[in-house]
């Protein structure tokens, strides 16, 4: 028992034994007591169901309370996922636009190379013509049919592809693979001589 009810307690022990004490009547006494029994009686049975009621009233608001609160959580859920998924979106597209930037340069990086690649393989081909026009005429050889080395034709100037979009790399042509064979069929005819 708290203090108040304690305090309480010993207030209406002290009133009914001052009311024993009284210098009255015992019929009258017992009538005051029983008077003041019922009021207090009244009162508290008044407390009581004020309590009662304001106990039900915050009970019966409790489940109102928690479908609230998981509403508005479900909702803020709803909102997490909304913006991490607008986040992720802008971050894809983001990168898309990266690698969309990147590709065209390295596309012309790669064609840069291939046209200094297929640079050096026309100047070794004219090479291997001259040195074996130059074999030929030393030893004094007339060809009959056309040397090997001049079927060596330069490399055409390397188009510009467009980069494909899967970021697959492009096959090889087939011009890159012709100056190799042609420079080999070139050094038969000086291996035949020895």
């Amino acid at each position: 028992m708290g203090r108040l009810g304690s305090f309480l307690l010993g207030g209406a022990i002290g009133a009914g034994v001052a009311l024993l004490f009284a210098p009255r009547a015992g019929e009258e006494t017992r009538a005051l007591i029983a008077e003041k029994a019922d009021e207090y009686w009244g009162k508290g049975q008044t407390w009581y169901d004020q309590g009662r009621s304001r106990v039900q009233e915050s009970v019966a608001g409790v489940p109102s309370t928690v479908a609230r609160t998981g509403d508005d959580l479900r909702e803020k859920i709803e909102n997490a996922r909304t913006l991490i998924a607008e986040q992720v979106a802008k971050n894809a597209a983001a990168a898309r636009d990266a690698i969309n930037d990147k590709v065209p340069v390295a596309a012309e990086k790669i064609n840069q190379a291939a046209d200094v690649v297929r640079g050096r393989i026309d100047t070794a081909a004219s090479k291997i013509k001259d040195r074996a026009t130059a074999a030929a005429d030393k030893d004094g050889v007339t060809p009959s049919a056309p040397a090997a080395a001049d079927k060596i034709e330069p490399s055409a100037p390397a188009a510009t592809a467009a980069p494909d979009p899967s970021g697959a790399p492009a096959a090889p042509s087939d011009s890159a693979a012709a100056p190799e064979a042609s420079a080999s069929d070139a050094a038969a005819p000086d291996a035949a001589k020895g």
